[in-house]
């Protein structure tokens, strides 16, 4: 008997559209560079700096970012400095919106644990949760955990935290990578959330977290 959901929180309850586009518009303007090359190149510096970036000692996500806006500064030739770009982007983070389904989360609060957890450093994720009013019993971000799905310490760590065992939860998710392997490495039953439709072979799936209240495990 299913007592306790964990969820992932960007990409699942919150949007992450265009995730970086904020802070490369303010690039842009602060530069020659055109805004799409600023985007993909934002984009492929993410990819470089976060690669399996769990594995490696824990450092906060703003480290590595860091080092990623200071090459985007450095091959822009841009006005601004680090700090500030962080500090704009980690404000526009705490901006994004909920998806519309997330709002299932008020019923499902009164009948199970919900516990949040998510690769993200506190500061943002405590003002995405707060300015979209999502409720939960547990939160657990990697910088609180000091460890990044899909290690399974982060998974530990959040079923100690709600009192539950394995097989009393399941965990919603939108990244194969990184939710699925993650819950499965941790003995933890996932639930992929896919509103892309990107991958209907894959089961458990959703494509509406409004799904949970009828799903079948």
């Amino acid at each position: 008997m299913i007592k306790g959901m964990i969820f992932d929180l960007f990409g699942t309850l919150v949007s992450n559209h265009r995730l970086f586009g904020p802070v490369c518009e303010k690039m842009a303007k602060d530069g020659s560079a055109d805004l799409k090359e600023l985007e993909n190149e934002f984009v492929r510096l993410y990819r470089k700096y976060f690669k399996d970036y769990h594995k490696a000692a824990f450092q906060p996500e703003k480290f590595y970012y860091y080092l990623l806006m200071d090459e985007m500064i450095k091959k822009f030739n841009l006005s601004g400095d680090i700090e500030s770009y962080c500090n704009y982007m980690y404000s526009s983070f705490g901006k994004l919106p909920a998806y519309p389904d997330a709002k299932i989360l008020k019923k499902l609060f009164k009948e199970y644990t919900i516990a949040i957890i998510t690769n993200a450093d506190t500061s943002f994720v405590n003002e995405a949760i707060r300015n979209n009013r999502i409720p939960y019993h547990v939160l657990l971000t990697s910088e609180m955990a000091r460890s990044y799905k899909p290690s399974c310490e982060i998974f530990n760590r959040a079923l100690h935290l709600m009192g539950l065992e394995r097989d009393d939860v399941i965990f919603v998710g939108d990244s194969i990578r990184v939710d699925m392997m993650g819950a499965a490495g941790a003995g933890i039953k996932g639930v992929l959330i896919d509103r892309s439709r990107s991958y209907p072979d894959y089961a458990p799936r959703i494509t509406s977290l409004e799904e949970l209240q009828h799903i079948d495990l």
